[in-house]
């Protein structure tokens, strides 16, 4: 695994569990992330479909290894 995909995780990894305690405030944030948050919302859900078309790109390889 490279740096670059590790990277990736992490920024998934920061986004979804931002994502998750938008509503159900888990976690405590600090007053500058509040003030920030449509841009992080935004970016999350950027991510979630660049998420979903790598997936499909996947999926897609998959499936014409099979013959």
């Amino acid at each position: 695994m490279n740096k670059v995909s590790i990277l990736g995780f992490v920024l998934y990894l920061i986004f979804g569990i931002y994502l998750l305690n938008v509503p159900f405030n888990f976690i405590f944030l600090p007053e500058f992330i509040s003030n920030i948050n449509d841009w992080i919302i935004f970016v999350g859900g950027i991510l979630i479909i660049v998420g979903g078309i790598n997936y499909l790109r996947a999926n897609k390889k998959s499936y014409s290894n099979i013959d």
